[in-house]
């Protein structure tokens, strides 16, 4: 992508859309930090980080800027383990963090650390779970570069350069819509001021639609996980009928 400027995302012919509540989904995988990016962009310790993983989707709201944000901290997904060797019912489970935010979200925030490669086997697997959301999903979706201190000196623009193909798909996959965040640095409140008015630039460009989530879908998924999972405590060697 030499030659231009990549994260040029702003629609001129759209009128800007600031809406008074807007609902976000930070996935991503294991240890990207979507906890503590969280806290960052509500400007408050929210959501516990550290040491333990999140286990379960959680939600939490503040007023950011004079609006509501409601923020969902998903799961992160085993990110060298492809889908074909993960139980049915965590794929079911991974659908379900859609419920947490009715009636859908309107950003996905998809947490990439700017610490270590996004290799060839990452991409594939970035790419199996999002298709478990459907192909619109893509419509909605921003990468957060996460680990932001790690740049040093570089641009965001030269990091990708640096990495390859892999991650050069997703950006495009994402329609050239990124932002770096830099945890250490939560008193830099321009970095979500930055954050909040890219978000407002993707909403305007799907017209203020957001993520529609089908409830009867869901309730469909969801006793089909429970089923799943009583399957596989019921017997681990995987012969349920």
């Amino acid at each position: 992508m030499p030659g231009r400027t990549l994260n040029t995302f702003h629609s001129p012919h759209k009128e800007s859309i600031t809406l008074p509540e807007v609902r976000l989904i930070l996935i991503g995988g294991r240890w990207a930090g979507k906890s503590s990016s969280a806290n960052t962009i509500l400007r408050r310790e929210r959501f516990e980080c550290g040491r333990t993983r999140t286990a379960q989707s959680e939600v939490r709201h503040e007023i950011v800027e004079g609006r509501k944000l409601i923020v969902v901290d998903a799961p992160g997904w085993n990110s060298s383990l492809s889908l074909k060797h993960i139980p049915e019912w965590n794929k079911q489970r991974f659908k379900l963090n859609l419920s947490r935010c009715p009636p859908g979200p309107q950003v996905f925030l998809l947490a990439i650390p700017i610490d270590s490669a996004f290799s060839v086997a990452q991409k594939r697997i970035v790419e199996e779970h999002m298709k478990l959301l459907g192909e619109q999903v893509w419509r909605y979706t921003m990468v957060l570069f996460t680990c932001g201190d790690y740049l040093g000196g570089k641009t965001i623009e030269q990091h990708i350069e640096s990495e390859g193909d892999a991650l050069k798909w997703l950006i495009e996959r994402c329609k050239n819509r990124y932002h770096v965040i830099n945890n250490k640095e939560k008193s830099n409140s321009s970095q979500v001021t930055l954050l909040l008015q890219k978000i407002d630039e993707i909403v305007s460009d799907n017209n203020g639609s957001y993520y529609e989530v089908d409830e009867q879908t869901l309730t469909i998924i969801e006793k089909k996980a429970r089923r799943e999972k009583n399957c596989t405590l019921s017997d681990p060697a995987g012969f349920c009928w």
